[in-house]
């Protein structure tokens, strides 16, 4: 790969209200694409992704995701925009919002985003705000941020301490509730940070509770059974746990839970 050209994934809580492309991810690929010019790199090549509205968990655990397993070093940028605004619940002056961060794990890989809830949660690398409004429109990531983007793209390779974009490190750093939802796949897997007792008979998710079998992998009951059992997701020290139905989906028979979502062993 080209030291000027990215991997962009571009992750947002546009578009799963409807099931369907969002016009705001155009908008905002294209002005990516402007200001990566306007650094004098290539256009980056963006894969876009939705996650749900305003769930600050659900972006953290796919950033993790994508993140960590990435092969692409200093090449490859995350940006993301779960934005609630819930750091100030009283009236705001002029769209603002939470503020940009930035960090880069020991792969390369720059993760670039607002720092709201636990969109930084599940990473373990050193994160600094970055020196960029927070403020002058409702579409911040399309109107205010993306230069700012491109900007630690073209720095991409050197260290991110001791430059006029970065600010003071983060330290507030909210930690993960034990047992919670991180996300959930196509097929209705749910993925976990449980850690798995000895002991577990059933699970309860939004006051449904089933019985359940645990395993070493999401296959070892027999079809139209539930299992826990380390799945396809997770990173350095971390492994995802799922809760799976073997051929049916466990999301639909816990009543569609959302991430964030606890999980209650019994």
């Amino acid at each position: 790969m080209s030291e000027n050209r990215f991997y962009l994934d571009f992750i947002a809580d546009y578009g799963a209200e409807t099931g369907r492309d969002d016009l705001a991810f155009s908008e905002v690929n294209r002005r990516l694409c402007e200001e990566f010019l306007n650094q004098g790199l290539d256009f980056p090549l963006i894969k876009n992704l939705s996650v749900s509205p305003f769930n600050t968990v659900e972006t953290g655990f796919v950033i993790a995701q994508l993140a960590y397993l990435s092969k692409l070093g200093k090449n490859h940028i995350i940006y993301h925009n779960t934005a609630p605004r819930k750091d100030e619940l009283s009236a705001r002056q002029n769209n603002a919002g939470e503020f940009l961060a930035v960090t880069e794990l020991p792969n390369g890989v720059r993760i670039i985003g607002v720092y709201g809830g636990h969109t930084f949660s599940f990473l373990k690398s050193p994160i600094y705000r970055v020196n960029c409004a927070r403020d002058g429109s409702q579409f911040r990531s399309r109107d205010v941020f993306p230069p700012c983007v491109a900007a630690l793209a073209a720095h991409a390779g050197k260290p991110l301490t001791g430059w006029e974009l970065l600010g003071e490190p983060v330290s507030d750093i909210p930690n993960l509730p034990d047992n919670i939802i991180g996300s959930i796949d196509g097929y209705g897997n749910i993925k976990t940070n449980i850690h798995i007792p000895e002991s577990v008979k059933s699970v309860s998710i939004n006051g449904i509770e089933h019985p359940i079998t645990v395993g070493n992998g999401i296959f070892e009951v027999p079809d139209g059974q539930l299992i826990l059992a380390p799945g396809s997701s997770g990173w350095d020290n971390f492994q995802s746990v799922e809760i799976c139905l073997r051929g049916g989906s466990a999301a639909k028979l816990f009543n569609y839970p959302k991430p964030g979502d606890s999980v209650l062993l019994k």
